[in-house]
């Protein structure tokens, strides 16, 4: 597709690999890498080895329904569920994805947020704390953390001989993925 597009093609690389060249670890000089990578709509795990600027995958997992998106729906079923409001319209729906996916973003940087949107013509808002959303969010997260497990697993390695991790996608900056990577 590269030389159909005229595109002068060196070599094809997987997106784990392209993401930890784009984080800089292709200039360490060798070791274990896992990219855990927690997109809107699915999951990946892979361990990759650097040796004199090489990646080699050791072994990769995941999981092709679990997202970001989840935990939006997630917050957002909650959000109305606490407010004991309804969204039966499409456009509804998204109102709600939407505010849902705003709040997990603030949450991300600050303890309290506002869930705000338009539903059936009415303004609906509801303070969120971190602690809500992280419960809501915390079985997506450990769906997340026993795929990374069985990659460990897979490559008979133990998190320990992991020199660094790289987290991709916008989940990713929630405190809650944070430290359940680091653990």
């Amino acid at each position: 597709a590269a030389e159909l597009a005229g595109l002068n093609l060196l070599r094809l690389i997987s997106e784990p690999t392209a993401a930890a060249i784009a984080y800089g670890l292709d200039h360490a000089a060798k070791g274990v890498y896992a990219v855990y990578d927690l997109g809107g709509g699915t999951f990946d795990i892979s361990l990759l080895r650097l040796t004199q600027g090489v990646f080699e995958v050791i072994a990769t997992g995941g999981d092709s329904a679990l997202g970001g998106d989840d935990i939006d729906a997630a917050l957002a079923a909650w959000a109305m569920e606490q407010g004991g409001v309804v969204a039966n319209t499409p456009a509804d729906r998204r109102a709600a994805l939407v505010a849902a996916r705003a709040t997990k973003e603030a949450l991300s940087a600050s303890e309290r947020a506002t869930f705000a949107c338009t539903l059936g013509g009415r303004p609906f808002s509801l303070e969120v704390d971190r602690a809500a959303l992280e419960a809501v969010a915390g079985p997506f997260v450990e769906r997340t953390i026993a795929a990374v497990r069985q990659v460990l697993r897979d490559a008979k390695a133990k998190p320990q001989e992991v020199d660094g991790v790289v987290l991709v996608g916008g989940s990713t900056r929630m405190p809650l993925v944070q430290r359940a990577v680091a653990e």
